[in-house]
């Protein structure tokens, strides 16, 4: 599709696609009490979703932390056979917004697409539970998904953990965590890949991209930081100190050394761009395998419009997951 100049940001022209253009404002603040209110909403969407005819749906409570119970969303085509892959999905929405459509629209890809058993975790928000709540939630998932593997009916050696936006960042940070705890364990979870959809990367939100990109659709630097500020709210990070938290923030590990392949998926108008292509790059330094897909004309959540640019990079995202899961590619 021929992409237009669009003006933004002081006269400043964008090439992003004209069907992101449509794009709500959104702007959000550290009020906890309005992203509460922005996930009623959310939720009240959500509650009208109907899932293809073609699958199977099960809701799992499982333990997490501090007495946590955890809701995870196992969605698979109806006739599966046992023995199947499996995705562990973590949801974006910046932390502090619960899935929406989007998000299970996604999963019910991932499962009629590729052939796998998909496991979305709803992982606790930042709004009631900060840093590492939602890190805690996620690696609880992935671990009961290959510690029940058998009864699940899932192939324990093609388990991939996959994420958009914030989600994309838990993904990352379970890759790290459970490579370290594989240190200790008799039976390691070998993690065949990680996709990193638009990933949250970085806590400092400083690089280039962070700090220009102050008004493009869905996602803006002011966003960005609100992202962080409640996410390591109480953190002595946030506090003025110097440590930044163990996991918060992937692309400050210093040995990546050992991570399993990544397909890692920037776009190319998104404050998140610059530092999901340096966590690339010092995967790629430490030798881990990465396929690096960015998505040109493309904006932040750039799927919830459906237009070329959109099923362009779907597809390609699509192929890869399927080249990893040994399956042929998409139609």
């Amino acid at each position: 599709m021929e992409n237009h100049m669009n003006t933004r940001n002081n006269d400043k022209p964008y090439a992003i696609d004209p069907a992101y253009l449509d794009f709500p404002d959104m702007s959000f603040s550290t009020n906890l009490l309005k992203l509460r209110f922005t996930n009623l909403f959310i939720l009240a969407t959500r509650l009208r979703y109907k899932w293809s005819k073609n699958l199977n749906i099960s809701t799992h409570k499982i333990d997490s932390t501090n007495g946590h119970k955890l809701k995870v969303i196992e969605i698979s085509k109806k006739g599966l056979a046992d023995n199947a892959p499996a995705l562990v999905y973590f949801h974006g929405g910046a932390f502090f917004l619960t899935y929406a459509g989007l998000h299970l629209d996604n999963a019910q890809m991932y499962a009629e697409q590729a052939n796998c058993k998909v496991f979305m975790v709803d992982y606790r928000l930042s709004t009631k539970a900060p840093f590492p709540a939602a890190l805690d939630d996620s690696q609880a998932a992935l671990e009961w998904v290959h510690g029940k593997a058998k009864q699940l009916g899932v192939d324990k050696e093609k388990i991939i953990v996959i994420g958009d936006s914030a989600g994309g960042g838990l993904a990352a940070s379970v890759a790290q965590l459970t490579h370290d705890r594989n240190k200790n364990r008799s039976e390691k979870i070998n993690l065949l890949a990680q996709f990193l959809l638009y990933p949250v990367c970085d806590c400092e939100t400083k690089t280039a991209s962070a700090t220009e990109f102050t008004d493009t659709p869905l996602w803006t630097t002011n966003n960005n930081k609100v992202m962080w500020e409640v996410y390591l709210r109480g953190s002595e990070y946030k506090k003025g100190g110097e440590h930044i938290p163990t996991y918060a923030s992937p692309v400050h590990r210093q040995d990546l050394s050992g991570l399993p392949p990544a397909y890692i998926e920037p776009t190319e108008f998104d404050p998140l761009r610059d530092e999901a292509i340096n966590y690339a790059e010092a995967l790629q330094k430490a030798a881990v395998e990465v396929t690096l897909v960015e998505a040109k004309a493309a904006v932040h959540g750039y799927e919830f419009v459906d237009c070329e640019t959109t099923t362009k990079y779907r597809k390609i995202r699509m192929d890869a997951l399927n080249k990893v899961l040994g399956h042929s590619s998409t139609e």
